[in-house]
């Protein structure tokens, strides 16, 4: 896919994956719309992108907010790209878990997606283009201890992806998902919240840039899935062959790892 002169969106793009996306995309040629919360950070990537060499536009969203991301759909014109990378987590035990917490994860990372893309979808669909990228994470294909209602947000990113996949599939439209594992960001420092569980340790950080390439090619060739790292893709893998097994695995080595 040629990325010059396309226009995409970005949630969550004040940081992050979301900013190195943003980057990537705009050094590939694509006009950038940046949304996020947080103004002055999106001012910062705008104009990284802008000494890119491309146009860079910020319209601060909630994407917790359906008209809200109808307004940046609107502001963003002919959306050839988008990504939907908004969201956040919180680590706790499910008995520990506040359900106010778990119903914000919910409406961030899992409706501000359906947001977003319901209100993309129909223009693309007119006009038989465009691609739709969602950030998933290998915890919406396994679960992991003290991770559960993050876990829950993201195996609904990775149900509604597949099923949007179905629907647009010989409409000129592609729909794919990227499940990266840890990745270097303050993302997993927030969420860690100081307890940080033993199954993020178990498998290296990724740089955020390395993601943002994957989106970039998921763009590219409309890939349904990319896992990352490789180690990633092979338990993953693996747990989808035996889940039983993979589990008994990973409880053994998180439980050694809490111990040391």
């Amino acid at each position: 896919m040629d990325f010059h002169e396309k226009i995409a969106v970005i949630t969550g793009a004040s940081s992050g994956i979301g900013r190195a996306t943003a980057l990537e995309l705009a050094r590939r040629g694509a006009h950038v719309v940046l949304a996020a919360r947080r103004a002055e950070m999106l001012e910062n990537v705008a104009g990284e992108c802008r000494k890119l060499g491309v146009r860079a536009q910020i319209v601060v969203t909630d994407v917790r907010d359906r008209d809200a991301c109808r307004n940046l759909i609107a502001a963003a014109g002919d959306v050839d790209i988008l990504v939907n990378n908004a969201g956040f987590a919180i680590y706790d035990s499910s008995e520990e878990a506040r359900i106010g917490e778990m119903r914000d994860m919910m409406d961030t990372n899992f409706f501000g997606t359906v947001h977003c893309t319901q209100a993309v979808l129909p223009a693309m669909l007119a006009r038989r283009r465009g691609s739709i990228v969602n950030v998933g994470s290998i915890t919406g294909i396994m679960g992991f201890a003290r991770m559960g209602a993050y876990c829950a947000s993201k195996f609904a990113i990775a149900g509604w992806t597949e099923a949007l996949r179905d629907e647009v599939i010989g409409k000129g439209v592609s729909v794919a998902l990227v499940c990266p594992a840890t990745t270097d960001t303050e993302f997993f420092m927030k969420a860690e919240r100081g307890k940080q569980p033993a199954a993020s340790r178990l498998i290296l950080a990724v740089p955020p840039e390395r993601v943002a390439r994957a989106i970039c090619a998921s763009v590219a060739d409309g890939r349904y899935r990319r896992i990352l790292p490789l180690t990633a893709t092979m338990f993953m893998r693996f747990k989808e062959l035996s889940p039983g097994f993979a589990h008994a695995v990973f409880r053994g080595l998180t439980r050694l790892m809490e111990r040391r």
